[in-house]
C-alpha cells in the first residue's frame, strides 16, 4: 500500500490544458486557434525586464502580495505576466546541459544570439519593422487569453512543447492530473503533492516547486487582506 501511495505522489505531470508536453506547435494551434502575443524566451535572464517569480501584469498577482491585476482576458500578454513561467523554464537547465526533456530534443547546446525562430527557423534576423534589429529566439511563448486566464505555451526549435503554463484566479479548465486548480490553498496541495522540492518567496507570493520528481510548480498569492494564499499559477515543465 506505502509504494503504491509513493509511486502516486510522485508521478510526473505530462501536460495540461489538454496539451502534452512535447507535443507540436500545430497540436497547440489546432486547440486553441492563433496565439494572442508571440514572445521570445530569455534563458539568460528574465524575459522583459526582470523580477521575481511573484510578478505580476494581467491575470497575475501583483507585486507584494495584493490581489491580481487584470484577468479579464482582454488584450495581448506582457513577458512580465509569465515571469513566474521564466523563472520555472530556468529552473530546467540550458538545453544539453540536463534541461529539457530527451537527448537532443532542443537540438544541443547553449542557444547563440542568433537562434532559431520557432520550428527550424534559421539564419540572422530580419530587419524589424521600426528599422531596427529584430529579435532572433531559440524558445518563443505562445500567448492565448482563455476564460479569464492567461495560458502560454513555450516551444523549442523544433517546434515542440517544452513547457506549459496558466495564470489567473478561477478556471475549470485548469487542472493538473491530481485535481489541482486555480483558488486550492497550500495545504491542498501538500496533501496531493507532498513534500516540495523548494520553495521561492517574493513578500507574500509562495512558489512551491516539485520540479524534480512531478515536473510542476505552483504559484500561490493572497487575493484578499487576511485570505490564505492561494494557486494562481500552474506550471508544467519538461526540465528538471
Amino acid at each position: 500500500m506505502f509504494a503504491v501511495l509513493a509511486a502516486g505522489a510522485n508521478a510526473a505531470e505530462r501536460g495540461l490544458l489538454g496539451i502534452n508536453l512535447f507535443d507540436s506547435g500545430v497540436t497547440v494551434v489546432t486547440k486553441f486557434g492563433n496565439p494572442d502575443d508571440i514572445q521570445a524566451v530569455n534563458i539568460g535572464g528574465m524575459a522583459g525586464g526582470g523580477g521575481t517569480p511573484g510578478g505580476g501584469g494581467p491575470g497575475g498577482p501583483a507585486r507584494g502580495g495584493g490581489a491580481p491585476r487584470g484577468g479579464s482576458g482582454g488584450g495581448t500578454g506582457s513577458s512580465s505576466d509569465f515571469s513566474f513561467g521564466d523563472f520555472v523554464f530556468r529552473q530546467g537547465g540550458r538545453p544539453g546541459g540536463g534541461g529539457f526533456g530527451p537527448p537532443g530534443a532542443d537540438g544541443g547546446g547553449p542557444p547563440g544570439p542568433m537562434g532559431s525562430m520557432g520550428a527550424g527557423g534559421s539564419g540572422g534576423a530580419p530587419p524589424a519593422a521600426g528599422g531596427g534589429a529584430a529579435e532572433n529566439a531559440t524558445y518563443t511563448r505562445w500567448v492565448y487569453n482563455r476564460s479569464g486566464s492567461k495560458y502560454g505555451f513555450i516551444i523549442n526549435k523544433k517546434g515542440q512543447v517544452v513547457q506549459i503554463e496558466a495564470i489567473g484566479m478561477a478556471n475549470s479548465k485548469v487542472r493538473t492530473s491530481k485535481g489541482v486548480t486555480f483558488g486550492n490553498t497550500f495545504a491542498q496541495v501538500i496533501k496531493k503533492y507532498k513534500t516540495p522540492d523548494g520553495y521561492d518567496i517574493s513578500g507574500s507570493n509562495v512558489m512551491a516547486r516539485y520540479l524534480t520528481r512531478n515536473k510542476v510548480a505552483f504559484r500561490f498569492s493572497r487575493l484578499g487582506e487576511g485570505k490564505p494564499q492561494v494557486v494562481t499559477g500552474i506550471v508544467v515543465a519538461a526540465g528538471k
